[in-house]
């Protein structure tokens, strides 16, 4: 997952009611995320997020973010900077036959470790 573990990001990770809770915790010189070196250090959240058929049309967007709606590739795995749990959240679209199902996320149940 870009060079990195999921275990050395991040602990405790749970999806539930519509809410992320967990452990980030902080990295230093994660060059695999981003060639930016603003975005080389902070807490990172990894997710796989599964879809049902599988080739329906996956988009992740951190509202709040920077980067913009992200299409998912195949193995459906996304690693996100997270700056501000309180402010940002995560949005998740699924399209498949010209339906989609969108679904948003709170992050505020993290805890971000610092450095």
């Amino acid at each position: 997952m870009l060079g990195k573990a999921v275990n050395e990001l991040q602990r405790d990770v749970i999806i539930a009611d519509n809410e992320v809770t967990g452990t980030l915790k902080y990295i230093n010189g994660y060059v695999g995320f981003s060639s930016n070196v603003s975005e080389q250090s902070g807490n990172y959240l990894a997710l796989k997020i599964d879809a049902e058929p599988v080739e329906a049309k996956t988009v992740v967007e951190l509202v709040g973010g920077t980067k913009g709606p992200v299409t998912l590739d195949e193995d459906r795995n996304i690693v996100l900077l997270i700056k501000n749990k309180d402010t940002q959240s995560i949005k998740v679209t699924i399209t498949h036959d010209k339906e989609s199902i969108t679904k948003t996320y709170g992050l505020s149940g993290l805890t971000l470790e610092r450095e």
